[in-house]
């Protein structure tokens, strides 16, 4: 579960290279956003995941109708605590992020700044629900684990297929693509030149994706190890907790310095495109951000469900 968190966040584009977890918490805000907003309400998106990551989970695990219980409530209590507790913090991040767009005071420190208060509140995220995650966690048989590390394989096996298989040219391609995609959702159509912003930038941008699926591949045997072994509720928590609030440990100093590199390519693409955007796609993505802060306050003041 922590895992599931950690390293699907990997990349600031879909499979960019850019590295794992914490260069995607980069843009983790405003992929919250994108992931929760989509074409219907944010508000009932946010109240339909506890099912829908609770059946999502169990398809990784084959699980016993007691473990199924067990996960369907710690589930609820992340969500519950996240939608208290940090729902309305990053409402407060995404109106700082709107509010210094539209007076065109939008650079690179302080949207990394901002960037760095969402890792912190990501980690604080995992601290939280650590006991319970390791609580479920301890329940599963050998059998399940293998289960779900199987699954995990099938996963590396497709995404190695679908990325690390193709040519560089046409992973830059789709990145480009995505990332292009990823901007209009908030600003409407870019121009010729927004576009070639974003081309330029992403073309810069170290192509990672074999180092990325290699770490995932070793975090993963990291992680069966540990599910194997089942130690101590202590020491279970604590080896988990390092290992998910710092997955890129087996990273080499050379991969670490390139995706140092994809950071800061992308925290000024990000600010180069919002401070281009004219009156009309500045009022879209304004309008768009502040209304996804509203329903994260309203998320964060609803009373929670029975």
């Amino acid at each position: 579960m922590a895992m599931a968190a950690a390293r699907k966040l990997s990349c600031v584009a879909p499979r960019s290279g850019a590295g794992p977890a914490r260069v995607g918490r980069l843009a983790g805000l405003l992929l919250l956003a994108l992931v929760l907003g989509g074409c219907i309400s944010t508000r009932f998106v946010f109240n339909q995941l506890d099912w829908v990551i609770t059946w999502r989970l169990n398809s990784y695990f084959s699980l016993e109708e007691e473990q199924e219980k067990m996960l369907r409530q710690t589930v609820g209590n992340s969500l519950e605590w996240l939608r208290t507790e940090q729902l309305p913090v990053y409402a407060e991040l995404l109106r700082a992020i709107a509010a210094d767009a539209e007076s065109r005071q939008l650079s690179g420190e302080r949207l990394g700044a901002i960037f760095l208060q969402v890792i912190e509140l990501y980690d604080a995220f995992l601290r939280q629900i650590m006991p319970d995650v390791v609580s479920f966690l301890s329940s599963l048989s050998d059998e399940q684990v293998e289960y779900l590390i199987d699954k995990l394989m099938e996963e590396n096996e497709e995404l190695a297929e679908e990325y690390s298989g193709t040519t560089s040219e046409e992973r830059l391609a789709r990145r480009e693509k995505a990332s292009i995609k990823n901007f209009q959702r908030f600003t409407g159509r870019l121009n010729a030149d927004q576009r070639m912003l974003v081309v330029n930038a992403v073309s810069g941008m170290h192509d990672n994706s074999e180092e990325w699926l290699a770490g995932r591949r070793s975090w993963q045997q990291d992680f069966r190890t540990l599910l194997l072994e089942r130690p101590a509720s202590e020491e279970f928590q604590a080896r988990l907790l390092a290992i998910s609030l710092d997955p890129n440990y087996m990273d080499s100093a050379e991969y670490r310095e390139q995706v140092e590199a994809n950071q800061l390519i992308v925290l000024n693409m990000m600010t180069d495109v919002i401070a281009s955007l004219d009156d009309k796609q500045m009022a879209r993505f304004t309008r768009r951000i502040n209304g996804f802060a509203d329903d994260f306050d309203a998320l964060g003041a609803q009373q929670a469900r029975p």
